[in-house]
């Protein structure tokens, strides 16, 4: 994945990085309904790519209430390290996942 996550989230204001996490936890869902239509994929590896896409969005979903609450003691890095964890057991979830990254950022940079 080509988005430079740490710089571009950790360079945004705090109501904007809010604002991104909970559209990437949207466009996540997205992409959860993209892997499940894809008909180029086994029922195995769809279910593989939607339990590592589960990781990521049970992480997301908690990053953005942190950072409601101003107890956020994650750092973009580390959000960061772990998407691409979770990512990297599961490659076919890449594009996916880079598509809510941008659009994510893309919509709270408007």
């Amino acid at each position: 994945m080509e988005f430079d996550f740490p710089n571009l989230i950790g360079g945004l204001s705090d109501e904007e990085r809010i604002e991104f996490y909970e559209l990437l936890a949207h466009n996540l869902t997205i992409s959860v309904r993209g892997i499940w239509s894809d008909e180029h994929l086994t029922d195995g590896e769809k279910l593989e790519c939607l339990k590592w896409l589960n990781e990521i969005m049970h992480r997301v979903v908690r990053k953005a209430a942190l950072l409601r609450l101003k107890e956020n003691d994650i750092s973009e890095s580390d959000s960061w390290e772990g998407i691409k964890h979770w990512v990297a057991l599961s490659p076919e979830v890449s594009r996916h996942v880079e598509w809510a990254l941008k659009t994510s950022y893309d919509v709270c940079r408007r």
